[in-house]
């Protein structure tokens, strides 16, 4: 593929509630931790 016939890829989304990526990951990140914490404490 030449320069020209790559994909651009555009980072983040019109739909983000949130201003940075980074700051977005961090959430996703901690919901993450806190969803798996409840699966274990609460199927055990």
């Amino acid at each position: 593929m030449s320069e020209e016939e790559k994909p651009k890829f555009l980072r983040g989304s019109a739909l983000s509630l949130f201003k940075t990526d980074r700051h977005e990951d961090w959430i996703a990140l901690v919901l993450s931790i806190l969803i798996a914490l409840g699966v274990y404490f609460l199927v055990d």
